[in-house]
């Protein structure tokens, strides 16, 4: 395994959860959708740390996804990450939403964002090499 390219891409996670949830992105609209308030009884190091973990075993989890699919380029691994976001995560948290009777916006949002990062983790881990 390629740890670069696992912390890249695990940091690039990060990034753009910051970027995607952010007031100016999708955040205003998530924290109404979900029923929470701004920064309610979330405490930021405990979740920041969770969600850092789960980045890291996310992208370990590409990294041998790309390998397994022998991707060698960018761009074949952003669509092997196409795939694992679509065929994966969308699928599975579309699910939550029909049962739990949540907004399609909100599920819009939170599966856009985990297939959005998940073609960006193929991608980096593709072009830096599994």
């Amino acid at each position: 395994m390629n740890w670069l390219a696992i912390i890249i891409a695990a940091i690039a996670n990060m990034v753009l959860g910051t970027l995607w949830y952010g007031t100016w992105a999708f955040g205003k609209s998530w924290i109404k959708l979900s029923g929470h308030n701004m920064g309610e009884g979330m405490q930021a190091g405990p979740l920041y740390g969770l969600t850092a973990v789960a980045a890291v075993v996310q992208a370990i989890t590409m990294a041998w996804f790309v390998s397994q699919t022998g991707a060698s380029s960018g761009s074949a691994g952003a669509i092997v990450g196409l795939y694992v976001g679509l065929g994966f995560v969308a699928t599975a948290m579309f699910a939550e939403v029909l049962f739990a009777g949540r907004h399609p916006r909100l599920y819009a949002i939170t599966a856009g964002y985990s297939v959005v990062v998940a073609i960006v983790q193929g991608a980096i881990i593709g072009f830096l090499g599994a």
